[in-house]
């Protein structure tokens, strides 16, 4: 009697947990992702990021407004860590002037012991070095005080200068001594001086920092200066005639050269050290900026055959052609704004910085 009590109890139990077991299986569980864990059902698809810049066939370029300086603004300059500010080396003026990269605003009048040619700056934008064209040094500026707070000996007419992406070193270009100027930044001494083959102007570290690349205005080539290796030449690299300025893309896999006497931009192949492509643009090209989507370039060319009278050119990097000139009165430096929308150019004469929207379709 027991026995048939307990088969009946463990009957009944059996059939207890199957009725379970298929309810359970009536709603299947949720399925979880393999990387965040979280149900289907939950999940959203992620679209794409907008780039922060302007994209789109370039088709020309409209002015907007007129910055207006002293005299003989040589350079300018978008400033880090965002380029909401412009910075402006006036070279007759003795001054720099920092600017509003927005409204165009003058935030600053900086007064100069001599004439500034060139800066750049800290990654955070805090400090500014500054080449003084007959002193033989460079000068360390605070932007935020707008004031001089330091200086360190160069060569003979330094031009050009470059701050490492690490902010650990600053190169100058000595232009009358044929040399390039080595500064521990943080210690703001001069290290040594690199002798180069000719005279040099451009300057640019690749993203890295472990090389730095000369234009040899006095000659045909980019010099590699080897920074990890103690600041020496590492090879030369032909690149045009009369190279005065260099930028390099986005990756910095190519670097992009603008040949003074014969106006053309040439693109270099880095590592390589190869000619990609020469493109003609137009007289004298002088300073270059890249858009932040990497497919166009902007040059100054100085000089059209008449004194005084200049255009800037749209080279597009894909067509690999100059595909449209508008006139500037001797366009001498040039940036592109950090969204790629203007163009901010120095004129010699009249003494302004002009302001002019980039056109695209």
């Amino acid at each position: 009697m027991m026995s048939n009590i307990r088969r009946l109890l463990v009957l009944c139990l059996c059939a207890a947990l199957l009725a379970a077991a298929a309810g359970c299986g009536s709603s299947p569980p949720e399925k979880e992702t393999p990387k965040t864990g979280k149900p289907v059902a939950d999940r959203v698809e992620e679209k794409p990021a907008e780039p922060e810049y302007a994209t789109g066939l370039v088709v020309g370029l409209a002015p907007l407004t007129v910055m207006t300086v002293e005299s003989g603004p040589k350079s300018v300059e978008l400033m880090p860590p965002d380029g909401k500010r412009l910075f402006v080396n006036d070279l007759y003026a003795h001054k720099n002037f920092i600017f509003d990269a927005d409204s165009y605003a003058l935030l600053k009048v900086i007064p100069l012991p001599d004439e500034p040619v060139e800066a750049d700056f800290t990654s955070d934008g805090r400090f500014a070095w500054v080449s003084l064209y007959n002193s033989a040094k460079v000068l360390v500026v605070d932007t935020q005080a707008g004031a001089v707070v330091g200086e360190v000996p160069t060569g003979s007419i330094p031009k050009e200068v470059a701050v490492s992406p690490d902010d650990r070193w600053v190169y100058v270009a000595n232009w009358d001594s044929n040399t390039v100027t080595v500064i521990d930044a943080k210690a703001r001494a001069r290290l040594k001086d690199v002798p180069v083959s000719g005279t040099p102007r451009g300057m640019y570290f690749a993203p890295g920092g472990d090389f730095a690349y000369v234009c040899i205005m006095g000659g045909s080539t980019l010099t590699e200066v080897d920074v990890a290796a103690g600041h020496v030449v590492s090879r030369q690299i032909q690149c045009g005639s009369n190279p005065r300025h260099v930028v390099g893309s986005r990756d910095g896999s190519v670097l992009y050269v603008s040949n003074n006497s014969p106006g053309t931009v040439t693109l270099v192949d880095r590592k390589a050290g190869l000619v990609q492509a020469t493109i003609k643009v137009g007289s004298q090209a002088r300073t270059i900026t890249l858009t932040p989507d990497g497919r166009y370039i902007f040059v100054c060319n100085y000089g059209e055959g008449k004194p005084g009278v200049g255009t800037v050119g749209c080279v597009d990097l894909q067509a690999r052609a100059q595909v449209f000139t508008v006139p500037a009165s001797m366009p001498i430096g040039i940036a592109t704004s950090a969204t790629g929308d203007r163009l901010f150019i120095s004129n010699y004469a009249p003494p302004q910085v002009t302001v002019m929207q980039i056109q695209r379709q």
